[in-house]
């Protein structure tokens, strides 16, 4: 079962960290880059940031703020607000996001969601929904940060932006919104049984029953909360042990490795003749050891190859950031390496690991879980 996500959320307003009651009576939390950095040390799972009056105001999320944050933490780290075109995508991606989240300009423009995936993939398209309940009991979306209702019903719209490639959905109840008395488990429950892709539960967490009743009941993919984060009511980590203890699959702390066993013999000194590609570079192709599932593909140079075998965790040279990274040394979802095979060739590598999660970020668990006709 894939591990369930605990995620915070800052709604930012001219540069601060604020919080209210059903997105209106707005108060200071704190600066969002230092706040980032404490709930990366306290072990929440992603971050997402949200300049909430951005688009209100027809201004853009200031790029500045969102790559000092995204420098200093080593979590998932989604970013929103303004954002009205590819090319915004683009600049948030650039400064460190690792996903982008859209509301009102994909309600205006449904085009950008198709857009968005089709250039940067479904894995970095959220699409935020925020809804109220109408007097016949069914709930209606709402954009410009909670200002303009849209008419659009919330199940057919979540459904719509599934369909055009939108990789999460980032649900938010207006009516729980802050009043800390749970989320709403009936809108939730009817998102997440028409759609396919992961749902985000938000609005409304007061307590960590709250959020396992929305996994349990409402059978979200991850919880979302902020004020009971932000200001002290809960702590991330005591959180996430009593949603374990519920017997939630949950990641409760980064890997330490300690537990590793050393190899039974030094592989590292006479590595066997490899072709390597201009740039020093092997593909290497993970496979699941027990269930032979083909999981993702990176590249390792010879020190990547030696690293591997002297830990035991996969680890690739990164082509995009040109430094060394072991699987899951952020996320907690590392790659156990149970042996390696070279082709006939002699040019790609074989790589069969025990995986500790899902292998892509996404959550899914492996990177090739989307067909050709998907696109």
């Amino acid at each position: 079962m894939l591990t369930k996500r605990v995620i915070a959320c800052f709604d930012v307003d001219r540069g601060r960290v604020v919080k209210g009651i059903s997105f209106v009576d707005l108060r200071d939390a704190g600066d969002p880059v230092e706040m980032a950095e404490v709930y990366d040390r306290e072990g929440v799972d992603e971050l997402i940031f949200l300049d909430i009056t951005a688009s209100y105001e027809e201004r853009e999320t200031v790029v500045e703020m969102v790559r000092r944050t995204a420098d200093r933490i080593f979590i998932p780290f989604t970013v929103g607000g303004g954002i009205r075109s590819t090319d915004d995508m683009r600049r948030m991606l650039e400064a460190g996001a690792d996903k982008i989240a859209i509301n009102s300009a994909a309600a205006a423009d449904p085009s950008l969601v198709s857009a968005g995936a089709a250039r940067f993939g479904s894995q970095c398209i959220v699409v935020a929904v925020d809804a109220k309940r109408r007097p016949d009991g069914s709930f209606e979306v709402y954009t410009h940060g909670g200002r303009r209702p849209t008419g659009r019903d919330v199940v057919a719209w979540a459904v719509e932006v599934a369909d055009r490639g939108a990789g999460e959905i980032l649900l938010t109840s207006m009516d729980t919104d802050g009043h800390q008395s749970g989320y709403d488990l009936p809108m939730l429950r009817a998102v997440v049984q028409a759609v396919s892709i992961p749902v985000i539960a938000s609005g409304g967490a007061g307590t960590a029953r709250h959020m396992i009743d929305a996994i349990v009941q409402g059978q979200a993919d991850a919880v979302l909360a902020a004020s009971i984060f932000h200001f002290g009511t809960c702590r991330v980590s005591d959180v996430k042990q009593e949603m374990a203890a519920a017997g939630l699959p949950m990641r409760l702390e980064r890997p330490t490795y300690d537990d590793l066993e050393p190899p039974a013999q030094d592989l590292t000194s006479a590595l066997p003749p490899l072709k390597y590609d201009a740039n020093g570079l092997i593909a290497a192709i993970v496979q699941n050891d027990t269930t032979d599932e083909i999981l993702m593909l990176g590249y390792m140079d010879e020190e990547a190859l030696r690293r591997t075998l002297a830990t035991r965790l996969v680890t690739f040279w990164s082509r995009s950031r040109e430094e060394y990274w072991t699987k899951g040394e952020s996320s907690g979802n590392v790659l156990r390496l149970k042996s390696i095979r070279k082709d006939c060739d002699a040019d790609a590598l074989l790589v069969r690991s025990e995986p500790a999660g899902p292998t892509c970020h996404t959550g899914e668990i492996s990177c090739f879980h989307r067909g050709l006709a998907d696109d």
